[in-house]
């Protein structure tokens, strides 16, 4: 008998600069023995005229890591006894020095007082996640030096803040990298094809979710858990991939024809899967 000698050929195919990964389960770690509230990580959510969008944002939040979630609220919303609400002046809510990350934007509205809010948020410093109202509030003037910024835009929003940092570009994929290292935003661009692009050069694209996460309220839960994982210790493009992950793992888990509610419940055995 012949003996067969197999040998590895390369055949010139190497890896692409600045090419795109697929976003994979990520590995996540359970808090340390020594682990309390606000070593695992501070959050806030700043309410607005409809509190409903940032109720959904922190109760998810609640359930993605961070050890302590803040609604900044002027007007207390009814929520259960587990959500903090603070009702102090956002610049005063945000002083405390063991913030860790901010999210505006869920229900902010789009008037002059919510833009001021806006602007108070991001001098505060705090490392922040930019969504809904506050993207199209946000001006390029307005961007802090040197602070992460996490901007989850779905394709309208998109194009609005492409417009206003004058980005252009052909395809979801090339408007998302050039708005990321413009803006120096990591961009979490929703849609069918989750698409995360950071100010670095690194993009990951998600494969699709179900389609279910079709209905109002689920960009609001993972705006939360962007936001829990910022606070968590993730820099912006790991707590999008994380947070992208979770969302649509969620929503598997939910099956079909769920609620937002039912998307925040699912967050832990989602998140399980990671451990």
């Amino acid at each position: 008998t012949k003996q067969c000698v197999q040998r590895l050929i390369p055949i010139g195919v190497g890896e692409v600069a600045n090419a795109a990964t697929l976003l994979a389960r990520p590995k996540l770690s359970a808090p340390a023995f020594d682990a309390h509230k606000y070593r695992r990580g501070l959050a806030a959510v700043i309410g607005g005229e409809m509190p409903g969008a940032a109720v959904l944002a922190a109760s998810a939040a609640m359930r993605a890591g961070a050890g302590y979630v803040k609604l900044v609220a002027g007007k207390t919303p009814d929520v259960r006894a587990d959500l903090v609400v603070d009702q102090a002046e956002i610049g005063e809510a945000l002083s405390d020095r063991r913030m860790d990350a901010v999210l505006i934007g869920p229900g902010l509205a789009r008037h002059q007082a919510s833009r001021k809010t806006l602007v108070e948020a991001l001098k505060s410093g705090t490392n922040a996640v930019l969504d809904a109202d506050a993207l199209h509030l946000i001006e390029p003037d307005m961007m802090p030096d040197h602070k992460p910024i996490l901007g989850t835009p779905h394709d309208g929003e998109l194009d609005a803040l492409c417009r206003k940092f004058s980005v252009i570009g052909e395809g979801r994929l090339a408007r998302a990298k050039a708005l990321a290292a413009t803006s120096k935003m990591t961009i979490c661009a929703k849609g069918p094809d989750t698409i995360i692009a950071s100010p670095d050069g690194r993009v990951a694209i998600a494969p699709p979710a179900s389609s279910w996460l079709s209905i109002a309220g689920t960009g609001d839960v993972l705006a939360g858990i962007a936001v829990s994982r910022m606070a968590a210790g993730d820099e912006p493009f790991e707590a999008a991939c994380h947070a992208v992950w979770l969302h649509g793992e969620a929503a598997r888990l939910c099956g079909p024809a769920f609620t937002p509610i039912d998307l925040v419940e699912a967050l832990p055995s989602a998140l399980a899967k990671c451990l």
